[in-house]
């Protein structure tokens, strides 16, 4: 061999051995650490508990700063709620811990209620902390039960069903038929005594299946017949029960429930942050999917969705005072007297004055009050018998009410009733016997007391005259008004609101001695309403109306705005239409103003959330997601315009004042300097569009005879809400209607 492998010698060898020794004790040990990182890297992750994995993993924006300038208590109260948020949202907290933490935040809150400079961060701060405790109630059930106790409830109304269903059937001549057919009987059976799952299965399949071949059947009425609801209403619940009874459908996924909670709390936080329509429903949506794992386990949740999401977005609250201010009125009258009373022929004439007033009544459920009438009735007459006659002065006082109460679509009345206090004065007598001087005196004294003996019954048939005259009267002039309002109301509002998608999908009204309270919700599938107002209203203030920013959200959303190219003057217009629309007459708007060379502004709405109204720190901003052409100028891609407003009342004026316009690109501008130029561009067409301006704080309003003026006293934006005050100081200038005619007019006799 001309090369041969060279072999080593005893000291190579050993060398060698060493060295093998070494490489293969370094690559054991590399071996050994590799398995061991993969192990760990293969480890599952810890479990996570309570509200891990759900809250944010830090504090949301809005709540991440206190208010400014508190001092004194409020200052350290302040640190310690930062304190605590930084533990809840951004520490690892155990169980127990998270339950601390709540439960000391929870204190905080109750602690700062009252105070004025607060109520906006404490309102804010409630909201998160009612979800996360509602969050850790839900997970902290045994869901196990809440599954059975779902299952238990859908075979309960399975069983209602199947009775009701029987039950219609046996008063049918043929009806046996059907329940044989249909097995209902057996499926009782298998129903109240759960001798078998699997028999019980068997059945409900099997009928599932008859419902699904109804329209295979040849005879028509049969068909028709089994279409009729009783049928219907069991095929719904054996579908439901079936839902429950698949394979895995009894047992809860924890791991889902988390999931879907961090999803609904993720997207509240984002619907905090940016009023966004695709949070509202995504949020939603997250809510609906829980209800279908845990139904009847979501008490706590659903609670605290409703005071903080799912609220009354529209609240007004009227003080009585205030009611009987704008309708007070009040008439005379007068007229001739003629009638028969206790064989007298009585003559004369009487002026009557009426007043009209309201009296609120305690209502859980209605708007409920009495229209009020009060009144006297002045008489003088003369009551001619064959042996005198009777000079009597009247003075007759009455007062009496009606009933009403208004549910959100009509009005209902009760009878008027009406109470008389009848008083009779004579201060004269004739008799045939005045002729004969000695004879006179006691011929008007025989008189006088024959008319003082009769006064009772004179009187009582005084009053009872006017109330067959005032009563009457009353009830059709009420009846009459409150027909005409359930026409405009019930009718025609009503039907406005529900053609242009604007009908709340909740109501409520309630009345007491004082104040009338109407709240209402307009939010559809996939929306979001409003949290609690964190104003306190005042029993001072005569009218206070209140607007959540999502009820101009959801509303804005009806407009079909997305994605549309439209001028300024033009959209305006279609404000002012959708206005008309909804209160059923015409609506006139402040327009921008029109560059003369240019021509009107060009706006390209986005796809998404193209106008949004969002409320806080005592400004209501208004968000345009849209687009600029112009003639002459340069279009400007989508923007993100935010124009906020402030109000101030001052005595009589109103004073609105615009703040910084800021407007930021849609999408990442690929040079700075071009989306400087085009926000500078944004800001200037804002500025015209809202400029600071001052407007009369007194309101003119026409109801029927009268111009009303109404004076504003507040606007404040807080938390979502824009709430306006209208003050005591009302003004009414009534137009008198002519009065009837002398003989026209009813007479008091």
């Amino acid at each position: 061999m001309l090369f041969k492998e060279p072999q080593p010698s005893r000291k190579n060898q050993k060398f060698f051995g060493m060295v093998s020794f070494a490489v293969s004790g370094i690559t054991s040990l590399m071996l050994v650490a590799t398995t061991t990182m993969a192990v760990e890297v293969k480890k599952a992750p810890p479990k996570e508990v309570g509200l891990q994995g759900i809250l944010p993993a830090e504090v949301p924006e809005d709540l991440a700063e206190t208010p400014e300038d508190l001092e004194g208590k409020w200052a350290k109260w302040g640190d310690q709620v930062s304190d605590l948020l930084g533990k809840l949202y951004e520490s690892d907290l155990n169980l127990a811990q998270q339950k601390q933490t709540l439960g000391a935040l929870q204190a905080k809150i109750k602690e700062a209620k009252g105070q004025a400079n607060l109520a906006e961060f404490t309102s804010r701060l409630e909201r998160r902390v009612e979800i996360a405790d509602a969050v850790l109630k839900t997970l902290g059930q045994n869901l196990g039960t809440v599954k059975a106790a779902q299952i238990k409830s859908k075979q309960n109304e399975l069983a209602a069903a199947v009775k009701a269903l029987t039950k219609y059937l046996d008063t049918l001549q043929n009806g046996n038929g059907w329940v044989d057919y249909l097995q209902l009987k057996a499926l009782q059976k298998e129903l109240k005594n759960s001798y078998s799952e699997v028999e019980l299965n068997d059945l409900l399949k099997s009928l599932k299946a008859q419902f699904q071949s109804r329209g295979a059947l040849k005879d028509t009425e049969q068909r028709k017949f089994f279409n009729q609801k009783q049928f219907k209403d069991l095929e719904k619940s054996v579908n439901a029960f079936l839902a429950q009874s698949k394979p895995g459908a009894a047992k809860v996924n924890v791991s889902k429930v988390r999931q879907q909670l961090k999803s609904l709390v993720s997207n509240l936080e984002e619907y905090e942050a940016t009023q966004s329509s695709h949070n509202a429903f995504e949020a939603r949506k997250a809510y609906a999917l829980l209800r279908q794992e845990l139904e009847g386990g979501l008490g706590s949740l659903t609670s605290a969705l409703r005071n903080g999401y799912f609220n009354y977005n529209l609240r007004v609250m009227v003080a009585e005072d205030f009611v009987n201010r704008l309708i007070s009125d009040s008439t005379s009258e007068t007229g001739p007297v003629v009638d028969c009373i206790l064989g007298a022929y009585v003559t004369g004439n009487q002026a009557t004055t009426t007043e009209i007033g309201v009296d609120f009544k305690p209502s859980d459920t209605t708007l409920r009050f009495d229209l009020t009438l009060s009144g006297v009735t002045n008489s003088s007459t003369s009551g001619t018998t064959s042996q005198a006659t009777i000079y009597t002065e009247g003075h007759h006082e009455f007062w009496g009410g009606k009933e009403v109460s208004f549910d959100g679509d009509l009005f209902v009345t009760q009878p008027a009733w009406v109470k008389v206090d009848a008083n009779n004065t004579t201060v004269g007598a004739s008799t045939k016997l005045d002729r004969v001087p000695l004879l006179s005196k006691l011929g008007q004294k025989m008189a006088y007391r024959r008319s003082d003996q009769l006064r009772g019954e004179s009187e009582a048939i005084a009053a009872q005259r006017v109330r067959d005259r005032v009563r009457p009267r009353f009830d059709e002039e009420v009846d009459g008004r409150i027909t005409q309002s359930n026409k405009k109301v019930g009718g025609e509002l009503n039907k406005r609101l529900r053609d242009n998608g604007l009908f709340p999908s909740a109501r409520s009204f309630a009345s007491t001695d004082s104040h009338l309270y109407i709240r209402t919700r307009l939010m559809d599938t996939g929306e979001l309403a409003a949290n609690s107002p964190p104003l306190n209203i005042s029993a001072k203030d005569s009218v206070v109306l209140q607007l959540h920013e999502s009820v101009m959200n959801n509303s804005l959303s009806r407009m079909g705005l997305e994605g549309r190219k439209i001028s300024d003057q033009d959209l305006m217009a279609e404000f002012e239409n959708s206005l008309a629309d909804v209160l059923g007459r015409k609506v006139k708007l402040e327009r921008p103003p029109v560059d003369p060379d240019k021509g009107p502004n060009i706006l390209a709405f986005d796809k998404k959330d193209p106008i949004r109204i969002e409320i806080s720190d005592n400004t209501l901003n208004i968000i345009l997601r849209c687009g600029f052409e112009q003639k002459g100028e340069t279009a400007v891609p989508t923007q993100i315009i935010t124009v906020p407003l402030s109000f101030k009342v001052a005595g009589d004026k109103i004073h609105v004042t615009r703040g910084n316009v800021k407007s930021s690109a849609l999408v990442k501008p690929e040079r700075i300097a071009a989306q400087i130029a085009r926000a500078g561009v944004v800001r200037n067409k804002m500025e015209k569009a809202f400029p600071n301006r001052v407007e009369n704080a007194q309101v003119k309003a026409k109801l029927e005879n009268r111009n009303v003026y109404l004076h504003i006293t507040g606007i404040e934006p807080k938390d979502g809400w824009l709430t306006l005050t209208i003050g005591n100081d009302l003004t009414v200038e009534k137009h008198d209607a002519v009065p009837p005619p002398v003989e026209k007019t009813a007479s008091v006799k």
